[in-house]
């Protein structure tokens, strides 16, 4: 009996030496993670049978629905909502409800989120200026702006050569909704005799479009504008505009200038050539004297045309050229 005894306490002595201590940390190890899978797991449970025990609802249809309207119906339905991103539409007015997740009708459980996508109404683009461009230029400009070109018509010019574009609808720097058409006019080039356009007369003497009208059998009506900027004697506006087909015996009205000459008056001459290039460009001139700021020229002009003008002054003044919005000279003159 005490061989027995002994034999078993060597035994026990053996089983100690072989147990190291990165055997007991990893049953420790063992155990701590059947805790805690034994948590998450009850856990898991209690949040599942909590979340069945709320009641179902139907979602209600938020689309085109303002904001605050859409949050008042989730409340109704203890539903809550998330904002997941804002996007352009044409046809849902800004503030809005464009779409959601779930949508309109689903059975969910009380607190669900709803996601939904806000509209910030239409897509609003600048109409890019193209008179005086090739038509493959002005195509890809307007397409380029997000807009389309639903036609192209063909009209006889004094202004523009055959194959630019002379006029566009909407007009340039417009604001119109994004996937809008814009109409085009295509330069056939000067016309044949048997077809009379009405020249620009704008900053040219009255002689010239008397002399015009008198040729083509035109009614001249004149108007006079004694608050003018332009040099007395000179046409500062035209009805109709440049480049119009007319018939004989139709009227033809211009204003002319009729501005008083202060004693202390002068006179400027602009010549202004444009630099050559592929396509036309809005050209202002502006003379800043005595009286303020005012504009005197503002048309399209093409490549390597010129500009010739009297531009009258009091005292001293500033006459600036601007080429499509730009500054593109200035000279004080005394």
């Amino acid at each position: 009996m005490a061989n027995t005894n002994e034999n078993f306490d060597e035994f026990l002595k053996k089983k100690k030496k072989k147990s190291s201590p990165l055997t007991r940390w990893g049953i420790v190890g063992l155990v701590v993670l059947f805790f805690i899978a034994l948590i998450v797991l009850s856990a898991d449970w209690a949040l599942g049978a909590l979340i069945h025990t709320r009641k179902e609802v139907t979602v209600p249809d938020l689309t085109q629905k303002p904001l605050s309207q859409a949050l008042g119906l989730l409340a109704q339905q203890n539903l809550a909502l998330k904002q997941a991103g804002v996007e352009f539409a044409r046809d849902i007015a800004p503030g809005s409800v464009l779409r959601q997740i779930p949508s309109g009708g689903s059975t969910v459980r009380e607190g669900r989120v709803i996601r939904v996508w806000i509209s910030q109404g239409d897509e609003m683009v600048f109409v890019p200026n193209v008179v005086g461009s090739a038509l493959r230029d002005g195509q890809l400009a307007i397409r380029q702006a997000g807009l389309n070109v639903d036609r192209v018509d063909n009209a006889y010019s004094l202004t523009y050569e055959k194959g630019v574009i002379i006029s566009q609808n909407p007009k340039a720097d417009n604001m119109v909704q994004k996937g809008d058409n814009v109409s085009l006019v295509l330069s056939n080039g000067a016309p044949p005799a048997s077809v009379v356009l009405v020249p620009n007369f704008k900053s040219k003497k009255l002689a010239e479009a008397t002399l015009w009208a008198s040729h083509h059998d035109i009614n001249l009506i004149i108007k006079e504008d004694p608050s003018s900027v332009f040099p007395n004697g000179t046409v500062a506006a035209q009805s109709p505009a440049a480049d119009t087909q007319i018939a004989p015996k139709s009227n033809v009205e211009v204003t002319v200038s009729r501005r008083e000459t202060a004693d202390n008056e002068k006179s400027y001459h602009l010549h202004y050539e444009m630099p050559q290039g592929k396509n036309a460009s809005r050209v202002r001139v502006t003379v800043e004297d005595a009286s303020g700021e005012n504009e005197v020229f503002n048309e399209m002009k093409q490549p390597g045309s010129k500009i010739d003008m009297e531009i009258p002054y009091a005292g001293r003044g500033t006459i600036r050229v601007f080429s499509d919005g730009i500054l593109v000279r200035e000279r004080e003159v005394l």
